[in-house]
């Protein structure tokens, strides 16, 4: 197993603070107020926040990605130039995920979690005679569990300790037809790693009367070769953002994230490399920053009392992918949360 780099991660002062929120400075920092819109993060963010003793929180997100075109690099491959080397070259690919949630708190200072994903997935190709075919698969992809552990709490300052455990209960033999028959699909449409893997990070979080801001940094680390002979790349995930509250129930959110992932390790027998970029373990790793604009509501009153609802998308303002492979053109997120 590789040695677990030690994660730090330090505080970012907030864009949105106001000369309003100055006036209310006395108010800001009398401590963590989790009753507000903008005390949980842009909801595309896992695992930022803990809670008190003996809370439960149920959750439901639902996350679709959209892929269009190649690239090599940072530049747009055409086409016709990767048919010249493959027999097939992927198109686009879409990517939906209905994620289901429950969270725990059994003490004071730790807040369990456990995460169950369904995931569907398209993808489009084209092959050099000319004829275009697409390529589905659907079902469980890996649970998630894991805890949150608090290290550190000042007025308006909070940092916990992430460790999550990613099981292999997701696919990696799925197959469908293609021209040359029914065969395995090629790796980003495997719906699972086939590893145990260690997601081990920090989480950061500050607030103040009208703003709220955070940074999380979270790795992937693949504990072993699976079942097929390889491990998919460790990946870093690094995330920066800051939420002004509108209203009594509503915040907006922008975000930084930066996501690199490194190529597999090994190869999945069944595949050939030669005849699709997506079967070569050697095209997979990138590195990708996204920009996000969200929104969070919670509800104050009547049916809706302490049921939280949030929206973001994410556009790609930089992608460098080891090529040709797909580039992504935009993602977004729908969930709700609830406290009981």
């Amino acid at each position: 197993m590789k040695q677990l780099l030690i994660l730090a991660v330090a505080g970012w002062a907030t864009a949105f603070y106001s000369t309003a929120a100055q006036a209310d400075d006395a108010h800001a920092h009398t401590g963590w107020n989790g009753n507000r819109a903008d005390s949980h993060a842009p909801i595309g963010v896992m695992g930022d926040h803990t809670h008190a003793a003996g809370e439960w929180m149920a959750s439901y997100r639902f996350m679709s990605m959209e892929m269009d075109g190649n690239i090599d690099g940072t530049s747009s491959v055409p086409t016709s130039e990767i048919l010249n080397q493959y027999m097939v070259t992927p198109l686009d690919m879409t990517m939906d995920m209905h994620m289901l949630g429950v969270m725990y708190a059994p003490g004071k200072a730790t807040t369990l979690f456990a995460m169950v994903p369904y995931v569907e997935k398209s993808m489009a190709h084209q092959t050099r005679m000319g004829n275009r075919f697409i390529t589905k698969t659907s079902g469980i992809g890996d649970v998630k569990v894991g805890a949150l552990y608090d290290l550190w709490a000042v007025e308006g300052h909070r940092l916990h300790l992430n460790v999550g455990l990613g099981l292999p209960t997701g696919g990696i033999d799925e197959k469908d037809d293609t021209p040359a028959g029914r065969n395995v699909l090629p790796y980003p449409m495997q719906l699972g790693s086939g590893t145990y893997d260690l997601m081990p990070g920090l989480t950061y979080l500050g607030q103040n009367a009208r703003t709220s801001w955070g940074a999380q940094l979270i790795g992937t680390y693949r504990l072993d070769e699976n079942s097929n002979d390889y491990a998919l790349g460790d990946r870093y995930d690094v995330t920066l953002w800051a939420s002004l509250v509108t209203c009594a129930n509503a915040s907006v959110s922008l975000r930084l994230k930066h996501t690199h992932w490194e190529d597999i390790d090994g190869a999945d027998a069944s595949l050939n490399p030669m005849m699709i970029p997506t079967a070569d373990p050697d095209l997979r790793g990138g590195d990708r920053t996204d920009f996000g604009l969200g929104i969070n509501l919670l509800g104050t009153g009547g049916l809706s009392s302490g049921h939280r609802f949030a929206a973001e998308i994410l556009w790609p303002i930089r992608q460098d992918l080891d090529g040709p492979q797909l580039e992504t053109d935009q993602s977004f997120v729908l969930g709700w949360q609830k406290a009981f």
